[in-house]
């Protein structure tokens, strides 16, 4: 609900047809394949890691949690540097 209380009209009666037409549930299906991928990328090197690799942090505030995973311990220094 949230979510929709954000959006314009315009958008709101975009994100309507999406739902008559059938196309908002194949949209969400593939951005739901996309979490699926057990491979990851290093938001810092882009080096691609497995997701029981690296060191993995959960950051954000508690309604928009965001999970990253670093190759390394010198690409999360860098990245909680630039997040400071």
């Amino acid at each position: 609900m949230e979510i929709l209380d954000k959006l314009k009209k315009e958008e709101l009666e975009e994100l309507y047809y999406l739902l008559q037409q059938g196309h908002f549930e194949k949209i969400v299906r593939n951005k739901l394949e996309k979490f699926k991928n057990s491979n990851k990328v290093c938001p810092v090197c882009n080096t691609e890691t497995k997701e029981d690799e690296g060191l993995t942090i959960i950051f954000g505030s508690p309604n928009m949690r965001q999970k990253a995973t670093f190759d390394g311990v010198d690409c999360l220094e860098y990245f909680l540097t630039k997040l400071k």
